[in-house]
């Protein structure tokens, strides 16, 4: 029996996610990135309105503003994605075990046993579609196939908001007419270069010798697309162990000197890491400090930590220790980060004479995290980072 794999991918994700939390916002041209004066941010997404004038993921905040300046715009928030994503998954685990999350807003779901269960594929997509409308007031579009790429393929084709089945043996088929700037992996100048050879669609690259596709993109690359464009993906969903790092970042308006500005803004990226890892059931024993200075010159200062931890006070204390190294180069600072790696899951045993110690601070951030998740992340700071809560919102 082939395999049927279920592409789910969120619709403008952070912008859905900030028009549920504020209907106004609904239906309005939306720019999720940073605020209409920010020069350094980009476009983290964006409104389907506010597609529509030519925004895109990834363009600078000052293009987005010239093409659309009577858009809304504003920053991410993204402890609040971060939640959103965990409660999907949950309502996805609801129609089958066999989950990997491809990201924050997409996911792979292997639903060949469980399609008979629904009445068919239709049937569990729309009760995906509409358990995830009920609940985060939010759309989704599905594409399902015989593998993950032809899946997100088909996913992409009926955006927003949409279904697309492909029954198994019509793959090749159902990408012939296509662009082959359609099929994954086919960024901008691998397009640019099979269209120099007089390859525009899907069906045309599925005729190309290997051999002189080859002489443009490398062997690998011409077996990966020669694969793909007759419909060849893996159909193996694999679920993913815990993550290899959490890391938030940010660039500042004006490249800065003082670190006493500086260090409320690290801390408080240190909060956003610290409650995702709680939130994932996870700790950490390696802190990172990321420095770019204003000559784009980038340094990492890190600490491995005798135990690992998921609170607050233990990744701050180990960040206050590497300050001093990151001061030591007497330069303004343009970007500052966080990162935690060493990940495990929260599964430690804490030493006797801390124990104590611990048990109180882990009382204390149950509570925060508890009151995040009803009032919003920014509804509960440590003091330290208070001060950086004024500045620019974290990024990924």
């Amino acid at each position: 029996m082939p395999k049927r794999i279920l592409h789910i991918d969120m619709d403008a994700f952070f912008a859905s996610v900030e028009a549920a939390r504020n209907p106004a916002l609904r239906g309005k041209p939306l720019i999720v990135g940073g605020n209409a004066d920010d020069a350094r941010s980009v476009v983290s997404s964006a409104s389907y309105e506010a597609r529509r004038y030519g925004i895109h993921s990834a363009m600078p905040i000052a293009r987005a503003r010239k093409l659309c300046p009577h858009g809304i715009f504003m920053r991410c928030s993204h402890g609040v994605y971060g939640e959103t994503s965990r409660r999907i998954q949950v309502i996805l685990e609801t129609t089958t075990p066999i989950i990997q999350m491809a990201s924050i807003d997409e996911a792979n779901l292997d639903i060949t046993g469980s399609i008979h269960l629904y009445g068919g594929e239709a049937t569990l997509a729309k009760y995906i579609k509409d358990a995830i409308v009920e609940q985060e007031h939010i759309t989704c579009t599905i594409g399902i196939a015989s593998n993950k790429m032809v899946a997100k393929v088909a996913a992409n084709e009926c955006k927003p908001d949409g279904f697309l089945s492909i029954a198994y043996g019509d793959e090749r088929a159902f990408l012939a007419p296509l662009p082959v700037g359609k099929l994954p992996g086919v960024g901008p100048h691998t397009r640019e270069a099979l269209e120099n050879l007089g390859i525009m669609t899907v069906k045309q690259l599925a005729a190309v010798p290997a051999p002189r596709l080859e002489r443009v993109v490398g062997e690998q690359a011409a077996e990966s697309l020669l694969r793909a464009a007759v419909g060849v993906g893996s159909d193996t969903v694999a679920a993913h162990g815990p993550p290899k790092s959490v890391s938030r970042e940010t660039t500042f308006k004006a490249d800065l000197a003082d670190w006493r500005v500086i260090e409320p803004v690290v801390f408080r990226l240190a909060e956003h890491c610290a409650h995702t890892l709680r939130m994932d059931g996870l700790e950490a024993k390696r802190i990172t400090l990321k420095t770019r200075y204003s000559d784009f010159q980038t340094k990492s200062f890190a600490k491995t930590l005798a135990d690992p931890t998921a609170l607050d006070t233990d990744i701050m204390a180990a960040l206050h220790e590497l300050f001093p190294k990151a001061k030591a180069r007497r330069a303004r600072v343009r970007l500052v980060g966080v990162n935690l790696s060493a990940l495990s899951w929260n599964q430690h045993q804490m030493r006797l004479f801390e124990r104590e110690h611990n048990d109180k601070w882990e009382r204390l951030f149950e509570t925060v995290d508890a009151m995040r998740g009803k009032l919003g992340f920014d509804a509960v700071h440590i003091g330290k980072a208070l001060n950086g809560a004024s500045q620019k919102k974290p990024s990924t």
